[in-house]
């Protein structure tokens, strides 16, 4: 219930220079125009950022190996991961990031590859579609007075870059709703590289095959391979199947098999990834 108001009450908590306690004298939380937070509780070890007049917003840090960095539209934790000794560190993106070149930094080594496209979807009958097409990979040597400042990294699903000096595009998704019987349903075509001092393209989806009507049995196409590694696999089967999605960073998703009513969905492509490996 509301409490009438009292003097007497409050003056308790004025001390003798005549300052209130606000530990026990302040109730519900301080509004920012205040100089408060306007929130009540904060999450244990999470930092607070400030949105204006309004409460300030709360970002979570509890995620091993997570950084804090800045985006467009403020501050941001992300997924990162550092190794090094000596004279060598390498640092991996998986996400949009800023990197800066450190002071003492002699040269760097960039790979980046694009993501994975997906394998085909469909819900036609007695049809197998392709895989997706692995990520294109750019590998770029530079010597640190080449390098120009803080550089935005772009990392994850599709094109993947390191600012304007070097990217890799995704991956082509296969054909959806195929309709061909006993004939191969192309895969989606790998990505490609530029800017680098080497460029590659990624491997093209497999095809889906038909095998046969009686027994019915199919091969649904495998995902593109990127330079890390395999796409999504595939196996003989008579029966529905959804695709498999890539296995490795920028690895197409394979094709999905129908033979009966349903409708089936091809496995994703994986992400890409940025690997920046420092020299001092």
């Amino acid at each position: 219930m509301t409490q009438a108001f009292n003097l007497s009450q409050l003056a308790n908590l004025v001390n003798t220079s005549g300052q209130l306690n606000a530990a026990t004298g302040l109730f519900n939380q301080t509004p920012v125009a205040n100089g408060g937070t306007g929130l009540s509780t904060v999450t244990s070890g999470a930092l607070l950022l400030g949105a204006g007049t309004s409460a300030m917003t709360v970002l979570a840090g509890t995620t091993p190996g997570q950084i804090v960095s800045s985006s467009p539209t403020g501050w941001t934790t992300a997924p990162t991961s550092s190794v090094g000794g000596g004279n060598y560190a390498m640092r991996a993106y998986v996400s949009p990031q800023v990197w800066t070149k450190p002071g003492t930094l002699k040269a760097i080594k960039v790979t980046v590859v694009g993501g994975g496209g997906s394998g085909g979807s469909q819900s036609t009958n007695n049809a197998e579609a392709g895989g997706g097409g692995g990520g294109g990979a750019s590998i770029l040597y530079l010597d640190a007075p080449a390098i120009p400042g803080p550089i935005t990294v772009t990392a994850g699903a599709g094109i993947n870059s390191f600012g304007p000096l070097c990217s890799a595009t995704a991956g082509a998704n296969a054909a959806n709703n195929v309709t061909n019987t006993n004939v191969g349903n192309v895969g989606g075509a790998g990505g490609s590289g530029s800017g680098g001092t080497f460029n590659t393209t990624g491997g093209p989806g497999g095809m889906g095959w038909r095998i046969s009507t009686s027994p019915s049995q199919g091969i649904s196409g495998v995902g593109g391979n990127s330079i890390l590694g395999s796409g999504g696999y595939s196996f003989l089967t008579t029966a529905n199947h959804n695709g498999i999605p890539g296995t490795n960073y920028g690895g197409g998703g394979s094709g999905s098999g129908r033979f009966s009513a349903g409708s089936l969905t091809g496995g994703t492509g994986a992400p890409g990834i940025v690997i920046v490996e420092e020299f001092y």
